[in-house]
């Protein structure tokens, strides 16, 4: 196999992951990617960072963890500050907020905790690959190095006979 070859095919199977792994990733695992929209949890996370998120665990629910609250358009992400007596209920805060939330949150408003946030050039990527523009440009990469190369045909020259 040519360098050439292998070179192609490792960028459609580089392609193909980046197409298929947003949708693998919660069938697959409890991760799902969130997109930050708003500045009020910064400096922790800024406008455009990627969030790792899975589903929260009791033990999750503690001060000090960030939490994904509510569904889209609806959906933010703050910090827990405080919990109340029984447990039931927490207060939130963002980092960039001078104060906690007005309302307590439920247990059950709590759609995901945070994993890991994914910033900088590596977010501006994901969001380009995971977001239709970027979805088109990597299928139609992807049809064109699927598409074979023309085949060349090289004709042997007749062997020069040589003086007679």
């Amino acid at each position: 196999m040519t360098v050439g070859r292998v070179l192609r095919w490792t960028a459609v199977a580089a392609i193909g992951l980046a197409l298929v792994a947003p949708f693998a990733l919660p069938l697959l695992t409890d991760r799902q990617l969130t997109v930050v929209d708003g500045g009020s949890m910064e400096p922790t996370l800024h406008r455009g960072d990627v969030l790792l998120t899975r589903p929260p665990t009791d033990d999750d629910l503690r001060a000090g963890r960030i939490l994904v609250i509510g569904t889209p358009p609806d959906r933010y992400t703050h910090r827990v500050v405080e919990i109340d007596a029984d447990g039931s209920r927490l207060r939130l805060q963002g980092d960039a907020n001078a104060a906690p939330d007005p309302t307590w949150v439920s247990r059950t408003e709590v759609e995901a905790v945070l994993v890991t946030a994914i910033t900088g050039p590596a977010a501006t990527l994901t969001r380009t690959v995971t977001g239709p523009p970027g979805t088109v440009l990597l299928l139609a990469v992807l049809a064109v190095l699927l598409v074979p190369p023309p085949r060349t045909a090289f004709r042997r020259r007749p062997a020069d006979p040589g003086p007679d």
